[in-house]
């Protein structure tokens, strides 16, 4: 059982059992910072017991394509409330589940920039890679820095039911082996979660969307599943978003499809903030001369016939509708979480009520204000996240050996609070070297193989966009 030890100035804990739920690129950091510990600790402390849950039947995550894509979401799905849950979604060519990688994506982040602190992309990679190359690149991290240690990892094993027993002070996890059928529950100290936030699609609820999703089903479909401009010839499609999917999916369907249409949301304060324009590409960049792109702005409703913008315009309704916004960051394995011995009970606890931003009542945006013995990486969007997820482990490694000393769980529920005022409060852009040097100062003087982050860095993470148009022309 994990120890809570509440001090007069704050909170300290001892987690030595840890269940890191995801194989992908954060859950694999977690285990590799977390064996690391244990191999530079001193033999007065307990070894960290290291299991990795992962339910695809090979590690990458995200990362890992999947050529043909059965996704099962509703139309629309604004907030967890809609999800559809409980399909066997695993593609039959791969055995893997579903992701939102499509043929022709590749990054846009160079490899300086991506890459994980201390392990170089291959001399020989693209500067803007692609997912083939992604996938190799973590693969060979997972081989090189991760399963070298003594890990559990436990393939095509998912995750049902995730439970806290405040009595007991741990966690119980019921998972199911996908390939023998048998069902178990298992028992941790702490819990990592770092499944991403790119599992369900978000779909906006727009007058008449869901009438028109009934009568002609497959005219409206999230970006999860676009695999292949190829597929839409000569069509009419509408691209609905204006992030980097949206970006790059209009510009591949310029060259196939017969026109290309995109709607935006209006140019609010909000999504000024929220666009980052030194991550996401010019929607139109890149684009097939002579078919430019028409544009317009968000969408008022939808008839049988037609689309209709916010400005009064309108287009015949095109041949498909490809809703590029996002996903809803949600985790419906994890039901109510109780709170450690002597945290308050806050007003909000279901995880699974994410909505498209984040999830309330977390710490330094990653453990839960008032249970901190579950930690979710990877919440805060706009961000390079490969060093921001070794950084993150990085804390929680120190955080569950009583090295680091939380506030008291009032004033960690405040802070948490705090980051919530104001439009998309986890969408972190730039700040993200700030947050990276803050996780590395709780650290102190205990021993560590990161540091502050490096100019060249930062440079370089300033100049993404302009970098890749210059080498890509977009």
């Amino acid at each position: 059982m994990a120890a809570v030890d509440i001090e007069e100035c704050g909170v300290r804990l001892h987690a030595r059992r840890i269940g890191i739920i995801g194989a992908g690129a954060a859950g694999l950091a977690a285990a590799r910072v977390f064996a690391e510990e244990n191999a530079t600790s001193n033999n007065d402390t307990p070894p960290f017991v290291i299991t990795v849950l992962e339910r695809n039947n090979a590690v990458g995550g995200v990362w890992r394509y999947t050529p043909n894509s059965v996704c099962h979401y509703n139309v629309p799905q604004p907030d967890s409330s809609a999800l559809r849950q409980k399909f066997d979604e695993r593609c039959p060519e791969t055995g893997g589940f579903p992701t939102p990688i499509y043929d022709e994506l590749s990054t846009n982040l160079p490899t300086d920039v991506m890459q994980f602190p201390d392990v170089p992309f291959p001399a020989s990679t693209d500067e803007f890679p692609s997912h083939t190359e992604v996938l190799k690149y973590i693969e060979a991290y997972a081989q090189s820095k991760v399963l070298t240690h003594p890990i559990d990892l436990r393939l095509n094993t998912q995750v049902s039911n995730v439970e806290f027993h405040p009595q007991r002070s741990l966690w119980t996890c019921d998972v199911r082996d996908l390939m023998s059928e048998h069902n178990q529950t298992l028992e941790f100290d702490a819990v990592l979660v770092c499944t991403g936030r790119v599992s369900h699609p978000y779909i906006p609820d727009v007058s008449g969307i869901n009438e028109l999703a009934l009568s002609r089903p497959g005219l409206v479909i999230h970006a999860k599943e676009y695999r292949r401009a190829s597929e839409f010839q000569d069509q009419t499609v509408l691209v609905v978003g204006g992030a980097a999917s949206a970006t790059d999916i209009a510009r591949q369907l310029s060259y196939t499809a017969c026109q290309v249409h995109t709607s935006t949301a209006d140019a609010s304060q909000a999504d000024a903030d929220a666009r980052d324009p030194r991550m996401t590409p010019e929607m139109g960049a890149g684009c097939n001369p002579s078919r430019p792109l028409c544009r317009h702005l968000r969408i008022k409703e939808f008839t049988q016939t037609h689309v209709h913008f916010v400005d009064g315009t309108s287009i015949p309704m095109p041949d498909t509708i490809i809703y590029a916004t996002g996903y809803i960051c949600t985790f419906p394995f994890i039901s109510q979480v109780e709170p450690v011995k002597g945290a308050p009970k806050p007003d909000h606890q279901l995880l699974s009520d994410g909505d498209i931003d984040g999830i309330p009542n977390l710490y330094k945006f990653l453990v839960l204000a008032y249970n901190p013995l579950l930690a979710i990486l990877g919440v805060p969007n706009k961000v390079v996240p490969f060093p921001m997820y070794e950084y993150q482990a990085t804390y929680l490694a120190h955080l569950y050996q009583r090295h680091i000393q939380l506030p008291p769980f009032d004033q960690m529920l405040d802070h948490a609070r705090s980051h919530l005022e104001g439009p998309r409060p986890f969408t972190m852009g730039f700040k993200q070297v700030a947050y990276m040097n803050d996780l590395i100062d709780c650290v102190g003087d205990h021993q560590s193989r990161l540091g502050h982050v490096p100019d060249h860095w930062v440079k370089s993470r300033l100049h993404c966009v302009e970098q890749r148009k210059q080498r890509l022309g977009y």
